[in-house]
């Protein structure tokens, strides 16, 4: 069992790859999911071929049900939890099985903030937070509207 800390801790990184997952949305979390899984992948490098594959395998099995679920219509953040749930689990069992593992975990909650350029041409929906400046353009560039 992890003591509050660490279980704080892998909060803190399931978050961090969850959001790999949903950086996409949902029209392509699909793509998403699959790059959170190679993040997961290098976050348990401590683990045996065999662990891996099992945690993987895990990783797979609950993300396939999340994606049949998924339709245009479904809450990002909801998304996003359902994720971070997944990969808590496998992070847990991995930090239980190599608790030296837990400051490269720590690492992975310091790095909470993407850059994202987003093109859209269709409907979209983008979840984010701004440090900075933020422009939004309605129709072509350079169109008045």
């Amino acid at each position: 069992m992890t003591d509050p800390i660490t279980g704080d801790i892998i909060v803190g990184a399931a978050g961090n790859l969850a959001a790999t997952g949903i950086s996409y949305g949902i029209a392509r979390l699909a793509d998403g999911v699959r790059a959170a899984r190679d993040r997961l992948r290098s976050a348990i490098h401590r683990s045996t071929p065999e662990e891996q594959a099992t945690a993987l395998a895990n990783y797979d099995d609950a993300t396939t049900e999340l994606l049949l679920r998924i339709n245009g219509n479904q809450d990002v953040t909801l998304a996003h939890a359902e994720l971070a749930t997944i990969v808590e689990r496998i992070l847990t069992a991995y930090v239980d099985r190599y608790p030296r593992a837990r400051s490269e975990l720590q690492n992975l909650t310091a790095n909470t903030r993407y850059r994202v350029i987003q093109s859209a041409y269709d409907q979209a929906t983008a979840i984010g937070e701004v440090h900075g400046s933020l422009t939004i353009n309605h129709g072509q560039s350079g169109e008045a509207q």
